[in-house]
C-alpha cells in the first residue's frame, strides 16, 4: 500500500471544502464528511487516518458520478505528496533516469481518465486503488527507459540516434492545422455563448455570473440574491438549460444551407454551401 502521511490541509479548512463541494454536486457523502461524520452508514471513523481515507474515496466516487473539475482539484491536493513519496520511494532502486513528477502527472491522468474502475468499497478503497496505479505506471515508464538504453557500434556514434520521446514532424504539422481549426470553433462556441448569455433574465445573468465568473459559492450568491438555496440552484440549472438550448439551435441553424432569392420569389438553395463548413466546423 501507498504510505500515510498527514492530510496536507487543516481539518477545519478542508471540512468547509467538502461543505461547498456538497453543494454544488449534491453528493450526501460529502456533507456527512463535512459535518465529522461517518460517510455512510456501517462506516467507522476511528482515527484521523480513517477521516483522510474516506475523505479521498469519496471525492472519486463524486468524481466518477459527477466529473466535477473542483472535486478532483481536491482529491490532487490531499493525494500528491503521498502518490510522489511512494514513486520516488522506487525510483531510488532502479538505475533508470525517469522524472517522478512526469510519473505523478501520468498517474493523476490515468485516474481521471479511468474513473468507472473505481469502487468506494472500502476507507482506503482509493489509496489501494492508486497505488496499483503509480505501479502500472511507474513500470511503463521504466520499460519505456529501457527500449532507449541501447549500446552504439563505434561505427555508428557519427550519427545522431533518434529521440523516440519527441514527436515526429509531421504530427508537430497535423496537431498546429487542427489547432487552427478548434480555435476558431472554440470563438463561434464563445460568441454564441455571449449571445444567449444577454437573452436570460437580469436574474439568472447575476447568479450565472456570480458562480461561474466571481467563483462565488451557491449559499453566499443565495444569500445576496435574496432568494433561497434551492431556488438559486434552479435559477442557475434553468439559466444554463436555456443558453446550452439556444447555442444548439443557433448551431443546427447555421448548419443548415444558406438560401436565396429569386427573381420569381422562388428560394433557392445554394450549391452545398453550409455556413459551419466557412467557420471551419464540421
Amino acid at each position: 500500500m501507498l504510505h500515510t502521511h498527514p492530510c496536507p490541509i487543516e481539518r477545519s479548512a478542508l471540512c468547509a471544502r467538502l461543505g461547498e463541494l456538497w453543494e454544488t454536486t449534491g453528493a450526501v457523502e460529502l456533507r456527512e464528511l463535512s459535518r465529522g461524520r461517518a460517510p455512510r452508514p456501517g462506516c467507522a471513523v476511528t482515527s484521523e487516518q480513517d477521516f483522510c481515507d474516506w475523505v479521498s474515496t469519496f471525492l472519486m466516487e463524486t468524481f466518477k458520478n459527477t466529473g466535477d473539475a473542483a472535486v478532483f482539484a481536491l482529491l490532487f491536493e490531499l493525494n500528491r505528496a503521498t502518490f510522489l513519496h511512494a514513486i520516488q520511494g522506487n525510483l531510488r532502486r532502479s538505475s533508470h533516469h525517469v522524472d517522478a513528477q512526469d510519473v505523478l502527472q501520468e498517474v493523476f491522468l490515468n485516474i481521471y481518465r479511468y474513473p468507472h474502475r473505481f469502487h468506494p468499497d472500502r476507507a482506503d478503497a482509493f489509496r489501494g486503488w492508486g497505488h496499483r496505479i503509480a505501479r502500472n505506471t511507474l513500470l511503463k515508464f521504466l520499460k519505456g527507459q529501457a527500449r532507449l538504453a541501447r549500446f552504439l557500434e563505434m561505427d555508428d556514434e557519427v550519427f545522431q540516434p533518434e529521440d523516440m520521446r519527441q514527436r515526429a514532424p509531421d504530427r508537430v504539422a497535423s496537431e498546429a492545422e487542427s489547432a487552427v481549426a478548434v480555435n476558431g470553433a472554440y470563438l463561434i462556441y464563445l460568441q454564441l455563448y455571449l449571445l444567449h448569455f444577454q437573452r436570460l433574465s437580469p436574474k439568472e445573468q447575476r447568479a450565472l455570473t456570480m458562480v461561474e465568473v466571481e467563483d462565488v459559492s451557491y449559499r453566499d450568491a443565495a444569500a445576496a440574491l435574496g432568494i433561497r438555496l434551492e431556488n438559486l440552484k434552479m435559477v442557475i440549472f434553468r439559466g444554463r438549460r436555456k443558453i446550452f438550448r439556444g447555442m444548439e439551435r443557433s448551431l443546427c441553424a447555421l448548419d443548415q444551407p444558406a438560401t436565396t432569392r429569386v427573381r420569381g420569389g422562388d428560394a433557392v438553395r445554394q450549391r452545398n454551401v453550409k455556413p459551419c463548413r466557412i467557420f471551419g466546423i464540421a
